[in-house]
């Protein structure tokens, strides 16, 4: 019987094994979500609209109107909502913000804003890019 039993404790022993090794490996990263997965192309474009006050102003009716429901009316973030009004926005190339904004990223949430005319994704941008 005492065999019996060694032989039953190596045995699980054995199996639990891998998972047990597996849990301790750091889980694959995938790429971070937002404007760094714009193409080249897109972060190489530059806003039309840059330092217009008018722009600002009209960037910012509209994110009032379609983001700060998730992004919060300050743009500071909300619950899986990242806060938007940050350096990192801020210097971001405005070509991949306006590609992130038009196409968004639906596995995270972001839905896409292509429905939106050009110009005023760009206003977006131009109140995202500027200090609130």
């Amino acid at each position: 019987m005492r065999g019996a039993n060694l032989k039953l404790v190596l045995m699980l022993f054995l199996t639990s094994l891998p998972v047990a090794l597996a849990a301790r490996r750091p889980a694959k990263r995938e790429p971070a979500p937002g404007p760094a997965q714009a193409p080249a192309s897109a972060q190489a474009l530059q806003n039309p609209y840059a330092g217009q006050r008018d722009a600002l102003l009209s960037g910012k009716k509209l994110f009032t109107r379609y983001c700060a429901s998730c992004h919060g009316p300050e743009a500071r973030g909300r619950a899986k909502a990242p806060a938007l009004d940050s350096s990192q926005v801020r210097t971001a190339p405005p070509g991949a913000l306006f590609w992130f904004i038009k196409n968004g990223d639906l596995k995270r949430g972001m839905p896409s804003w292509s429905r939106l005319p050009d110009p005023q994704l760009w206003q977006l941008v131009t109140y995202l890019q500027t200090s609130h």
